[in-house]
């Protein structure tokens, strides 16, 4: 209703409506049907590019697929199949080999399908109880794994074996581990920005023409909501808040979503179900493949409390405990 262009007389709004409108046409035709709504679900809109058949086809054999995997793990687990075939059965299914982890006779089971032999050899007399020594049999290589046990402690020995790996461990993350991941972090975001650039200038695009659509009808919930002290959005952000001092370097990224916030609100109620918010109407992600939030200061009987939530969390306004603590 709200982007009909019937509803529009200017020529500017009618069609940027006309747009938006045929968008939304498009995305219930797709969910009104099970079968192009099961092959969206499953494959996005690349799916629905395919032929009919074809897309089908694909998602038969994937449920197919899924209902073997799923026998064939049940067989492994009750042990129906021998181990040949069940290393074979799962191999061509592209999993890993269902192995316990333990020892028996004489060898260490692995889940990934390998194993590690050991032998116990006795130890001089006044020594602790023998134990098995693990060896891990890998082509025509051998390596053991020698294990030494006493009945003393030793403080060297509690030292290097705890507090210096931690130290090391600590100091190669902090100076080495840290900055490598935060920059290659960087660098994936920056080609995913890149990458994404032209559909986010889409998307800013459909967001600003349906806030100019939305100003009518907001008038009118506004009107609706002062006459009865209902709820009204004095102003709400989305997007990258920079709160931490100690990423003062880094740019708030936020963009107003008052308007498509405050055309939502219905009998003065607010609700947001748990998605990215960046998909409703009059939204875009200002900063994409970053942690978002939504922030907003609302009023409700004379009173003005506020709320931050994450970017898929649920909202539901208003609410008692989003009041501002005027006493403080």
């Amino acid at each position: 209703m709200l982007y009909h262009p019937d509803k529009h007389r200017d020529p500017e709004l009618k069609s940027q409506a006309e747009r938006l409108f045929n968008l939304v046409h498009q995305a219930y035709e797709v969910l009104s049907d099970p079968q192009t709504r099961a092959i969206y679900d499953i494959y996005g809109k690349k799916g629905l590019e395919m032929e009919g058949w074809e897309a089908l086809l694909r998602v038969q054999l994937s449920q197919s697929r899924l209902s073997l995997l799923c026998c064939i793990r049940l067989l492994t687990h009750l042990h129906v199949l021998p181990g040949c075939s069940r290393q074979l059965a799962c191999g061509l299914l592209g999993v890993a080999v269902p192995h316990v982890t333990s020892w028996k006779g004489g060898e260490l089971r692995l889940r990934s399908g390998k194993s590690l032999s050991g032998s116990r050899e006795s130890g001089r007399r006044g020594d602790c109880s023998s134990e098995p020594i693990p060896r891990l049999n890998r082509a025509s290589q051998t390596y053991f794994f020698p294990i030494h046990l006493t009945d003393q402690l030793l403080p060297s020995a509690v030292f290097y074996a705890t507090v210096g790996p931690l130290v090391v461990y600590f100091a190669m993350h902090r100076l080495i581990i840290k900055p490598y991941l935060r920059a290659q972090k960087e660098k994936e975001l920056q080609k995913q920005r890149e990458n994404t650039a032209t559909d986010v200038l889409q998307k800013r695009q459909e967001a600003e023409a349906a806030i100019r659509l939305m100003q009518e009808s907001v008038r009118r919930i506004i009107e609706a909501e002062e006459s009865r002290m209902g709820l009204i959005i004095v102003n709400a952000w989305y997007g990258k808040f920079v709160n931490d001092k100690s990423k003062k370097s880094e740019k708030v990224k936020v963009i107003d979503v008052t308007v498509p916030l405050q055309c939502l609100v219905k009998d003065s109620k607010l609700i947001l179900t748990e998605a990215s918010k960046a998909r409703l109407p009059g939204f875009y992600d200002p900063c994409v493949g970053e942690e978002k939030n939504l922030k907003m200061l609302y009023q409700f009987r004379g009173v003005l409390p506020q709320v931050m939530v994450p970017d898929s969390e649920a909202l539901r306004i208003p609410k008692q405990s989003h009041r501002i603590d005027t006493d403080g």
